[in-house]
């Protein structure tokens, strides 16, 4: 086990954790852009190289949608240009039969990340974990593979909390 690439990916967990306890927007892209580029920086360590390059556009595709109160960063051309340099960067870098899962769980997240509905965020959302669970584990990146297990089971609360509990209230 690569011991500093794990030290990184704890970085980016901590960077992940953290980013959700701030109110302001600015701060929790901010933080997610560093879990983002610490995850990056893991996959490269420990030779997943098609996962790298695909964090590294998902880090640029945080910025921009950072961004998006400004007329620039909200237009919908950026939705299709990060989905298709995701799915061309997972091409030209392929490394095996596993490449596939970075490809699709990062396409996933970027098309949930431009939806407005906080419940159809959730539920795209989870879907992207388990490619990057495996994907992860696969490469070993541990402790990128402890972090989607922590998003997946906040994602499942956020759904109970928020989606089921409303569903079964509307109901009553």
């Amino acid at each position: 086990m690569n011991i500093a690439a794990q030290a990184v990916g704890l970085i980016g967990i901590a960077c992940s954790l953290i980013s959700f306890q701030y109110k302001k927007r600015e701060k929790v892209m901010l933080f997610q852009m560093i879990a983002s580029a610490m995850f990056c920086i893991q996959l490269f360590m420990v030779g997943a190289v098609t996962g790298g390059c695909i964090d590294s556009i998902s880090f640029v595709r945080t910025a921009i949608f950072s961004q998006n109160d400004k007329k620039w960063a909200s237009s919908p051309i950026w939705l299709y240009v990060f989905i298709i340099a995701m799915i061309g960067t997972g091409i030209l870098t392929w490394q095996d039969g596993w490449s596939i899962l970075p490809i699709l769980g990062s396409v996933l997240s970027t098309i949930a990340l431009w939806m407005k509905k906080a419940s159809h965020i959730r539920i795209v959302s989870l879907f992207v974990g388990p490619c990057w669970l495996v994907y992860n584990i696969v490469h070993g990146a541990y402790t990128g593979a402890v972090n989607e297990l922590l998003a997946m089971a906040s994602i499942i609360i956020g759904i109970v909390r928020h989606d089921v509990k409303k569903s079964s209230e509307n109901k009553a």
